[in-house]
């Protein structure tokens, strides 16, 4: 149903719609064009009969009087002389003297000299309802006047009239039927190559760069588009492996003389006597390890940004979570922080073990670290049957207005300039929610600053409130929760 709607939505469904409807109203204007100019040919035939009729007895009675139009006119009057024409002549008195109608006509509705009117007694064997319309005279008689009246029974013209009209609204209808369908069948055909194209897109995005969009048809346009896509996913896929060695070169060329100079610098430190250049030895060690840990973090970052989904696999997060909780519990204790721990048992997620603890002790790390007094909270729940990690403290918080710059590499508010880090530990956990798909939100907790991760939502997970934190029966294994690196809080 959902993607019906998503057809029905779409711009090639829309713009079919528009070209049908275009396309109806056009055909319409022509249909009514041809209704009209038919149907008043029809008329004009009806009418050029009754002129030539009337012009008929004219003649006759300027040669004969009126005993001649008399005989005409019942002669034109007979049923198989002309079935569907209607005559009268009649006296200044109204007497009827000759034609195939009783009387004059009480129900006409007058047009000028000509009058349409419904009769039903037509002097024939059997009775017929006739709509006529027809043309009256005044004819000079002498001592009296005649009136001729000329007219022909309309009814099959109106019959024609309305199927012609029943046809053309049929044919209308059919028109924008077949419009309608064209362009659902048309939208179908795009829309499949759209949503391939989208999925590889999709994959590429949650880290799988070997996807390439399928091309079926290489000489129309959307098959162009799919080669000029390939070719750029080649080139970033190029681009992303050189610069995937270089960050490699970059670890093993400067970790190395970095780690060196920090071990001579312990080796100094240790034959110094001098405590102002012990001071100035232990502050060039500090800088080291800085400078090691700010390195170890955006290696972590490329990491989690380039972390592929077809190395995920079902882990415990109860047990990372747990595992994470032990290890940050103390600092918090040390600090006399109140440290919370809500954690429901049997919550499945499929990822990384040690992105996902990476990213939670990031989360734990920054509250603790700009927490003075009150309390750090940290909860997994099952919502919806999507996991959630939430920490929540009672710090100072992000103004809303940096709550989206926090997540950026190296940015640090003012008021945390002042304390140890690099201002990557919010952008490891961006780049962890990036590659597992994860809703990541930053709210204000009154005081302080609530994170919440929302995990996708898990297919097949049941969650039982009675295993005791252990994976459901159906489900395999889960990976066990990996031990938090020592380093992890450092970025």
């Amino acid at each position: 149903m959902k993607r019906l709607a998503g057809i029905f939505t779409s711009i090639t469904f829309r713009l079919a719609l528009t070209y049908t409807l275009i396309f109806g109203v056009s055909v319409g204007a022509l249909f009514y064009y041809v209704y009209f100019s038919t149907t008043g040919f029809v008329v004009q035939q009806k009418e050029a009969a009754i002129e030539a009729d009337v012009t008929g007895f004219q003649e006759t009675f300027e040669r004969s009087g009126v005993t001649g139009l008399i005989i005409a006119v019942n002669r034109r009057a007979g049923t198989g002389t002309n079935r569907d024409g209607i005559y009268l002549l009649v006296d200044s008195l109204g007497n009827t003297l000759a034609g195939n109608l009783h009387n004059w006509p009480r129900n006409a509705v007058a047009d000028d000299i000509w009058i349409n009117f419904t009769i039903n007694d037509l002097r024939r064997a059997e009775p017929e309802i006739a709509d006529v319309r027809a043309k009256q005279y005044v004819i000079p008689g002498g001592q009296q006047n005649y009136m001729l009246l000329v007219g022909r029974d309309v009814r099959d013209a109106r019959e024609f009239r309305s199927r012609l009209l029943d046809s053309v609204q049929v044919g209308l209808a059919i028109t924008l039927a077949l419009g309608i369908l064209g362009g659902f069948i048309f939208s179908r055909t795009i829309m499949r190559r759209i949503e391939a194209i989208t999925r590889t897109c999709r994959s590429i995005m949650s880290g799988d760069l070997s996807q390439r969009v399928v091309v079926s048809r290489q000489h129309d346009e959307l098959g162009q588009l799919s080669l000029s896509i390939n070719a750029m996913l080649d080139q970033i896929e190029r681009l992303m492996n050189g610069m995937r060695q270089v960050s490699d070169n970059v670890a093993h060329d400067l970790r190395t003389p970095l780690t060196r100079l920090r071990s001579r610098l312990e080796s100094a430190l240790r034959h110094m006597d001098d405590p102002n250049e012990r001071e100035t030895i232990e502050g060039a060690i500090a800088d080291a390890d800085s400078l090691l840990a700010t390195f170890a973090a955006l290696l972590r970052i490329a990491r989690a940004e380039a972390g592929s989904a077809r190395s995920f696999a079902k882990v415990d997060l109860n047990a990372i979570a747990e595992d994470v909780a032990d290890m940050y519990s103390p600092l918090a204790e040390e600090k006399g922080l109140n440290f919370v721990t809500h954690f429901q048992p049997g919550v499945i997620a499929r990822g990384d073990p040690n992105l996902i603890a990476q990213a939670l002790a990031n989360l734990l790390d920054n509250a603790i670290k700009y927490t003075q007094t009150g309390h750090v909270t940290v909860s997994l729940s099952q919502q919806d049957n999507r996991p959630v990690f939430v920490v929540a403290d009672s710090g100072p918080g992000v103004p809303p207005a940096f709550r989206g710059k926090v997540l950026e590499r190296l940015f640090r508010l003012e008021q945390s300039r002042t304390s140890p880090g690099s201002g990557l530990g919010l952008s490891l956990v961006a780049a962890v929610a990036k590659s597992h798909g994860l809703e990541l939100m930053l709210d204000d907790n009154m005081p302080g600053l609530r994170v919440t991760m929302r995990f996708p939502a898990q297919q097949g997970v049941i969650v039982d409130q009675k295993t005791d934190g252990k994976a459901p029966k159906a489900l395999p294994k889960p990976e066990p929760a990996p031990k938090v690196p020592a380093d992890a809080a450092a970025a």
